[in-house]
């Protein structure tokens, strides 16, 4: 199951994309009116996904934006931002903090349905990638304990408790 973080201001929009949410893809929907409820709640419910409204009050999408893509554990989080605004260089601004995607307002249900996901989708395999790559780490260091183990015949490192990252 997903977790998502909701962040809009207009609480229609709210309740319809979390009904969407949670009726059609079954995730864990945690919602904010603005940029800075929303740095709150990041780090507590730990979203796969944030759907991002562009023009809030306090902390608009954009400032919100900067601040998550500076920090390692937020970088490449993937964020559909949700906006009002069509001019190409505002579309441009956004995208160039990596922006997954964009629905435009007033949206269409069915192709912000395909969006949302298409971003579900891609998360779930990148998530696969890294489990797959931690399983063939841990299989490395298995390996490497018992290689150890025959040659020292003494305790291993995992039998000792010292971890190698």
């Amino acid at each position: 199951m997903f977790n998502v973080l909701l962040v809009e201001d207009n609480s229609g929009t709210r309740m319809l994309i979390k009904k969407i949410l949670t009726r059609k893809f079954y995730c864990n929907v945690y919602t904010a009116n603005d940029g800075v409820e929303a740095l709150k709640l990041l780090p507590i419910h730990k979203p796969d996904f944030i759907i991002l409204d562009y023009m809030m009050p306090n902390m608009d999408g954009y400032e919100f934006l900067k601040k998550i893509r500076f920090k390692k554990e937020y970088h490449d989080l993937p964020v559909i931002m949700i906006t009002a605004i069509s001019e190409k260089m505002a579309l441009k601004k956004v995208l160039s903090l990596g922006v997954s995607d964009y629905i435009l307002k007033p949206f269409n249900i069915e192709t912000t349905m395909e969006k949302i996901a298409k971003i579900m989708f891609n998360r779930n395999n990148s998530l696969h990638k890294k489990l797959d790559n931690l399983d063939r780490r841990i299989h490395l260091l298995e390996k490497r304990n018992q290689e150890l183990k025959k040659t020292k015949n003494g305790p291993s490192l995992i039998d000792k408790k010292i971890f190698l990252n």
